[in-house]
């Protein structure tokens, strides 16, 4: 095991209770997880689990008077997780009414603007954190039944039982009601983690809360490290394609002790992110002040403690931001306790139940849930601006959470309406190229996003500081293109130069969120997605997120192998012609309506079709060619 030390912001898990998840719902779930990997991994696991367990009961054993547990501040809490064979001890630490507003949640709820009824019901997030949640208390009780499991003992802290309020406090005391009030929580303490969220993982968890850091405290190479926890995170969530990590960034950036102080004062409070918080495929939050009425990425500000990344490789962390200072909620003293805490283990937990109710909600339109990396891809891609300059950064991530934007675009999923989205759950496979044409126009931006749960990286950093290895494994790109312009995706400038502006000049090769942003868009755009080098694996699982004021689905195309059986074509849409590039001449091409009326049949003369007699709509084209191959493919007729 490598050097670790626990730090809590806020943790969930899955309860086991009568309004949870179906059992069906979370069989259909657990099928798409990699269960022959999960077991490989899960007796890796159990293995280092028990060598740590081992270690730290010989120094207990040998230093009887060492404090395992130590109180921080007035509620949170240090505990001594391992002593490593060089004597360097690992810790486990927390990092320490409005959260709804700030996420603009409200606009869910039953009377909300959105005139829906998404409030959680039906719904379990996992809290793992330094102890459990009080599960007697008044705000988890429903019927005389709590809305909390406890997974693993009655070990009841103020720091995990605040960070459940935050997610699913009912509100008998309107001013601690949580973001996914009707929802339920499974609590764990941060003791075999990781073992256990690998199981409630391969059989149907969504998503988790984590509200601690885990690290050496004497340490600085693990700060922006890809370390062996984040790898085994990544392995956890490439396994399990809808589980969701949500992590708090830490509160180091007021932490004046090194090796955190060494950090503030040569990098300015950058690169103080670390552990799992520096996972790939998790989903990290940073904590900034209420904003009660979002105009402008002004009325975003940032707290005096959040940690700023970046990853050593120069991935975006954090990747949102949320509301994490003075949050009411729950506490564990009596069952009906509350106080006030700052820090990112209070705003990890608010994004968390963001994720609850969009999956909620995807689940009561489409009968389905959400791949992972389609939910933290939709928080990503709806985000308010926040910060001083245009696009993401280190400090804010990709922005505020909008969760109102977010559900709007999944409302509007393939809607008839004059506002659309696509959502789209799509395969690239190796060497081919995907392309998919839309009509975008308005005063938005056109936003284009592709997020992808990347594999493990092959190797993680075990005392490095600062190291240049990049541990992107299948590198997608996307990039739009409109009358010879392409526009590329947002990337920072790693660590070096921490503070510069994000630019959009080129593709990304280290972040598996990319999202292009279009002003003013109008006309005829071709989203392209290829990747560099090989795919690991022969293929790659992507998400294709698009929004605009008025957004219009004209063609897919998923060429381009030289073996590939299907029709290179252009353009699309057309007014004249359609240009099709077969190497036989003289094709008989046939064209069809929506309705499957045979509209047209010609010939095809210099790799050209004439269409110029069509009226205006969508069309079905097919021919045989002389191999005896049927190819069909469809275009718009402008």
């Amino acid at each position: 095991m490598k050097k670790y030390t626990f730090f809590l912001c806020f943790s969930f898990l899955f309860p086991i209770v009568s309004n949870a998840q179906t059992v069906e719902e979370r069989r259909n779930i657990a099928k798409f997880s990699n269960q022959e990997g999960n077991s490989e991994l899960a007796a890796i696991l159990k293995k280092e689990n028990f060598d740590r367990k081992i270690r730290l009961q010989n120094f207990i054993t040998n230093n009887p008077t060492f404090p395992i547990i130590r109180k921080i501040g007035d509620i949170g809490i240090e505990e001594l997780l391992d002593v490593l064979p060089n004597g360097e001890k690992i810790f486990a630490r927390t990092t320490n009414s409005g959260a709804a507003l700030t996420a603009r949640a409200q606009n869910l709820y039953n009377g909300g603007s959105l005139g829906i009824n998404i409030q959680g019901q039906n719904m379990i997030a996992g809290v793992w954190d330094g102890g459990n949640a009080r599960n007697t208390h008044q705000e988890f009780m429903v019927g005389g039944n709590s809305k909390i499991t406890l997974g693993d003992g009655s070990n009841f802290q103020p720091h995990p039982t605040h960070v459940a309020g935050t997610i699913a406090a009912q509100g008998i005391d309107v001013d601690v009601k949580g973001i996914a009030f009707n929802s339920s929580i499974l609590s764990y303490d941060w003791d075999s983690d990781l073992s256990e969220m690998l199981d409630k993982a391969s059989t149907g968890l969504l998503v988790s809360n984590h509200s601690y850091g885990t690290g050496s405290l004497s340490s600085l190479w693990f700060y922006g490290a890809y370390d062996s926890r984040a790898k085994e995170i990544d392995n956890i969530c490439f396994n399990n394609p809808y589980y969701l990590p949500v992590i708090a960034a830490g509160n180091d950036r007021n932490n004046t002790t090194p090796p955190a102080s060494v950090q503030i004062n040569t990098k300015e409070g950058y690169d103080m992110i670390f552990g799992h918080a520096n996972a790939k495929n998790a989903i990290t939050v940073a904590a900034v002040n209420q904003v009660l009425n979002y105009v402008n990425p002004s009325n975003v500000v940032m707290s005096a403690f959040s940690s700023w990344g970046p990853s050593d490789d120069g991935r975006i962390k954090p990747d949102i931001s949320m509301k994490g200072v003075n949050v009411l909620s729950t506490l564990s003293t009596s069952d009906t306790a509350t106080g006030y805490m700052s820090g990112t283990s209070m705003a990890s937990p608010g994004v968390t139940g963001v994720v609850v109710l969009l999956q909620q909600y995807y689940n009561q339109l489409y009968s389905s849930f959400m791949k992972s990396a389609t939910v933290k891809g939709l928080i990503l891609h709806t985000a308010d601006e926040a910060g001083t300059t245009v696009g993401p950064d280190y400090r804010f991530g990709w922005g505020l959470i909008n969760a109102t934007k977010s559900a709007i675009a999944i409302r509007d999923k393939n809607s008839t309406t004059s506002t659309k989205s696509v959502i789209e759950e799509l395969t690239l496979n190796n060497t081919a190229t995907y392309t998919k044409t839309i009509t975008a126009s308005g005063t938005s931006p056109l936003k284009i996003s592709i997020s992808w749960t990347d594999r493990q990286a092959p190797i993680s950093n075990n005392g490095t500081v600062d190291s240049t290895t990049k541990y992107l494994v299948n590198d997608l790109d996307i990039k739009v293109s409109k009358d010879g312009v392409d526009y590329f995706p947002w990337k920072l400038q790693g660590m070096s130069n921490t503070s510069a502006a994000a630019t959009n000049t080129g593709t990304n090769d280290v972040d598996n969120f990319e999202r292009v942003d279009i002003n003013n868009p109008s006309g005829t755009y071709t989203i392209t997605v290829t990747h560099k080098g090989n795919l690991f694996g022969n293929s790659q699982n992507f998400s294709l997120i698009a929004t605009s004021d008025n957004l219009a689905t004209l063609s897919t195309n998923e060429a381009i192998k030289a073996n590939d059986t299907k029709v290179d074509f252009y353009p699309n849409p057309a007014k004249n012609y359609i240009q099709i590039n077969e190497k036989d001449k003289d094709l008989l091409i046939n064209i069809y309506d929506v309705s499957g009326k045979l509209v047209l049949t010609s010939k095809l003369v210099d790799n050209r079709v004439s269409i110029s007699q069509l009226v205006k709509g969508g069309y079905i084209a097919n021919f045989i060619n002389k191999k005896g191959e049927i190819k069909s493919f469809k275009f718009i007729k402008e």
